[in-house]
């Protein structure tokens, strides 16, 4: 039997459909949400399968759920949709005044060097709006606490939520000129190891798995405990015992590249250093997001990437 040919305007149509089943949990609601008939939704998926040629939905008297195939190209559809959605919010925004209070959260050392700064052109460019800027490593519920946006770095878990991909984080290994004079720089990770005892190295306290560094080699995964006296869980103290020699450092390069354009420090092992860490501007529904969120958002996205 040949395979039906749609339409961009038709695929981009079913997909909005197949994203309001997997949101809702139902044909039922999604056509209720979508002003379609039950049968039309059902047609929608029927002429995606057709067209994937793949299984997306498993359905049961009891039970709707999505296939592996089906959840890979949820996220797809997912990503559409939003765009769609953010084209329309975007023009929208543009016809009002943005004004009112924005709420964001960030982790306590990315939003210190990286959003804070960002702030002062944000409020002398849109002079009705208010920033509540707070800065906690605690992942916050937005919905619950009021919050319009937050800043995730890592991989996402509130899949329920709308986001924006800003530019991710790049981890280095760096040491002081004064440190690699004394210490030669390693070539391999096991070098950092407690077992070699050969290095200093600073952890960050504020992470359960302080010690734990994680680097690769040609694709495997090479996780050392690494050797170190101290520990600190501030950016701007491990600088500070970056530039007294106390040891290595294992964190984002955002922090660092002043001090490392300066030559106050350097990097080593760059050959084993882990892919970079995502960051996304995350955010609740649109339909409730004001014409200052927006912005912001516009904003952030813009000095972030």
């Amino acid at each position: 039997m040949a395979t039906m040919v749609l339409t961009m305007l038709e695929r981009f149509a079913d997909m909005a459909v197949f994203a309001a089943i997997m949101e809702t949990g139902s044909f039922t609601r999604a056509a209720q949400q979508l002003e379609l008939s039950k049968s039309a939704v059902s047609k929608a998926i029927a002429r995606l399968e057709e067209q994937l040629q793949t299984k997306l939905l498993i359905r049961t008297t009891r039970k709707l759920s999505p296939t592996v195939a089906g959840l890979d190209f949820y996220q797809h559809c997912r990503e559409i949709v939003q765009e769609a959605d953010l084209a329309y919010e975007h023009i929208g925004a543009m016809r009002s005044v943005p004004s009112g209070r924005v709420t964001l959260t960030a982790p306590v050392n990315y939003g210190a060097t990286r959003i804070a700064p960002l702030m002062p052109e944000l409020l002398e460019r849109y002079p009705e709006i208010d920033i509540d800027l707070q800065l906690t490593n605690r992942l916050v519920d937005l919905v619950d606490e009021k919050v319009d946006i937050a800043i995730r770095c890592g991989a996402l878990k509130d899949s329920n939520f709308y986001f924006r991909k800003v530019a991710p984080l790049s981890i280095v290994l760096v040491g002081s000129r004064g440190y690699f004079a004394r210490h030669p720089k390693p070539k391999h990770p096991d070098e950092l190891s407690y077992k070699a005892g050969l290095h200093q190295c600073i952890t960050d306290s504020a992470r359960v798995t302080d010690k734990q560094w994680r680097f690769y080699n040609d694709g495997e995964l090479l996780q050392v405990t690494v050797n170190g006296r101290f520990a600190v869980s501030d950016n701007r103290a491990m600088r500070a015992a970056l530039l007294a020699d106390l040891g290595l450092a294992y964190m984002p390069s955002y922090s660092l590249n002043e001090m490392i354009t300066a030559g106050e420090i350097e990097t080593a092992l760059d050959d084993f250093m882990p892919q970079p860490v995502p960051v996304h501007l995350l955010y609740p529904e649109r339909k409730y997001t004001t014409a200052a969120v927006t912005v912001v958002l516009d904003y952030l996205q813009q000095r972030l990437s």
